[in-house]
């Protein structure tokens, strides 16, 4: 190891990753980086009130 940062510049926090992620994941490669038995379809669309659901179970999860 040279201990020079070879990830420099290609994280998350870069202001195109969202961008990006969005573009791989609408080509469908992101589904090539899943194992074969995860399944594909028969997901929940992402609305306002799952949205909310989904935070208030988090919140009570996290208090135990």
């Amino acid at each position: 190891m040279s201990g020079s940062d070879d990830t420099a510049g290609r994280g998350p926090d870069r202001p195109e990753a969202a961008a990006e992620l969005t573009a791989f994941m609408e080509a469908g490669a992101f589904w090539r980086l899943v194992p074969e038995w995860v399944p594909r379809t028969g997901f929940a669309e992402p609305t306002p009130q799952l949205l909310r659901d989904v935070a208030a179970g988090l919140r009570q999860r996290s208090r135990g």
